[in-house]
């Protein structure tokens, strides 16, 4: 039955190669079975990543990766889902990495914000998230993106899950302009 599934698999990444679907092709050993360890609560690290992650955007393309250890992976795909879900609620889909967050958190014109940016505070959280996503984006998201295994530590990918899960929470709390019909774009930004 296995053989037949893996079969059906081969047929069908063949036929993806025959339409033209696939750009690239990536050779990968061939299939093999891979005992991951148990996510349960006595698992160290794993026990952690299963109380704490609890965004599904993040846990669901992160889970299976940390679990196998491949960390730098996980961080990796923990934040292309941030920069995902900020591209589609800003509807700033051109751009992507630090010149998105650049111009999303933006302090003078921000697709998303928290507050209008009246008072000291409210300027200094819209700048402050400003720095760290894009600062995300620079330091973490393009590191694990163009090197191998830049990350092979449980604790600090966890650290950094956890990181990303944070910057997707204040992501999904972000209002934009078409949320507050109210409010004139002029008069709202930082003077």
């Amino acid at each position: 039955m296995i053989s037949h599934f893996l079969e059906r698999i081969k047929q069908l990444q063949e036929h993806i190669l025959e339409v033209g679907l696939a750009q690239t092709v990536l050779a990968l050993p061939a299939p093999r079975m891979l005992a991951l360890p148990r996510l349960s609560e006595d698992s160290g690290p794993v026990s952690i990543y299963i109380r704490a992650v609890t965004e599904v955007e993040i846990e669901s393309v992160s889970r299976d990766l940390y679990a196998s250890g491949h960390y730098s992976l996980a961080v990796q795909e923990a934040f292309k889902a941030v920069e995902k879900y900020v591209q589609q609620k800003s509807n700033a889909l051109g751009v992507s990495g630090t010149p998105l967050m650049q111009q999303v958190f933006s302090t003078a014109n921000p697709l998303l914000f928290w507050s209008e940016r009246k008072t000291t505070s409210e300027q200094d959280e819209q700048k402050g998230y400003l720095q760290l996503y894009a600062g995300a984006m620079l330091g973490i998201r393009n590191p694990v993106t163009h090197e191998f295994k830049w990350i092979d530590d449980p604790l600090l990918s966890l650290e950094l899950i956890l990181f990303a899960q944070h910057l997707l929470r204040k992501a999904k709390m972000a209002r934009t302009f078409n949320e507050n019909e109210g409010l004139d774009r002029s008069t709202t930004a930082a003077t």
